[in-house]
């Protein structure tokens, strides 16, 4: 078996290293040959994940959102098996899955070769393997990048706070399936393959990552009050329920907007979005090893894939 492990060298505060070392050690078991390729820059996981796809069995991941991002991006449209060990500092997508957190659990996740085939969204320029944000949960994404000294929830709700001074609510349609659209003033459109987004954030705490389906958050036009009372409901789900959230599911959406609006996917800022955009979802075309032995948010029982 050809293993090629990908890893962010700042993520997790260093502690890749040590965990590659483990592994690599514990892996001869596993009578395979393993590639450790270093990330050095941004976009540099998808480069890589690029390469070594035509010649590993299996792709692990060590990092962030971010980091599997890339990857995702690199092994599409004819994906490999991949594994991610959690490292970042939101960890949405591994929230999906009992994903490996020691050399020992990555050696039998990828003996066992069990796991999940999960969807992943076609935004027309990239990939998606977790959510889109688009207007205020987006802002927020970009003003955690700023803040170094914080990892997880705390970070999002820091970065929130910061977020408030400076949001705007463009006008934006929304149109789903080609048919049902949502139009207005919208604080946020969150565009969700997983449930969690910001470090913590349920908010398509109802989506299934392999259904077929992409779920849709959309809030209308909030003060800053409003957001501080709305904000922790969010944290659990309970917001689905309010007047100004409005939820849905699709195969493909369209979202346009009357002035440029903020945009993330998988947590990475991607800028200030004027275009129309497209997203289209691709059913359960990403093989994902996990462990066997832990809860899995998929709709489907687990199947062997290695």
């Amino acid at each position: 078996m050809e293993i090629a492990f990908i890893a962010n060298p700042t993520a997790g505060r260093g502690r890749a290293r040590s965990f590659v070392t483990n592994f690599e050690r514990r892996a001869k078991d596993l009578d395979s040959d393993i590639e450790v390729m270093w990330t050095t820059h941004a976009g540099h996981a998808t480069e890589l994940a690029r390469a070594a796809a035509s010649r590993c069995d299996v792709i692990c991941v060590s990092g962030g959102d971010g980091t599997v991002h890339e990857v995702v991006n690199g092994l599409m449209p004819d994906p490999v098996p991949m594994v991610v060990v959690p490292s970042g500092s939101g960890n949405d997508f591994a929230s999906l899955f009992g994903c490996p957190t020691t050399a020992d659990e990555l050696y039998r996740t990828i003996a066992d070769g069990v796991g999940a085939r999960v969807d992943v969204i076609d935004c027309g320029f990239r990939y998606c393997a977790n959510s889109i944000g688009m207007g205020f949960e987006a802002l927020v994404t970009q003003k955690s990048l700023s803040i170094g000294w914080m990892r997880g929830l705390p970070l999002y709700l820091n970065a929130t706070m910061r977020a408030l001074w400076s949001y705007d609510c463009p006008n934006m349609t929304i149109r789903l399936d080609g048919a049902d659209t949502l139009t207005g003033n919208r604080l946020l459109v969150s565009v969700g393959n997983g449930v969690r987004a910001g470090g913590g954030f349920y908010l398509t705490p109802d989506a299934w990552p392999d259904d077929g389906l992409i779920d849709i958050c959309a809030v209308e036009a909030l003060g800053r009050m409003q957001i501080l009372r709305l904000l922790p409901t969010a944290i659990n789900g309970g917001h689905t329920g309010k007047p100004s959230v409005s939820m849905r599911r699709a195969r493909s959406v369209e979202v346009s907007a009357d002035r440029p609006f903020h945009m993330h996917i998988d947590g990475e800022y991607i800028g200030e979005r004027t275009e129309s955009l497209h997203f289209g979802i691709l059913d359960r075309v990403l093989p994902v090893l996990c462990m066997k032995d832990r809860p899995a948010r998929t709709s489907r029982p687990l199947e062997k894939i290695l």
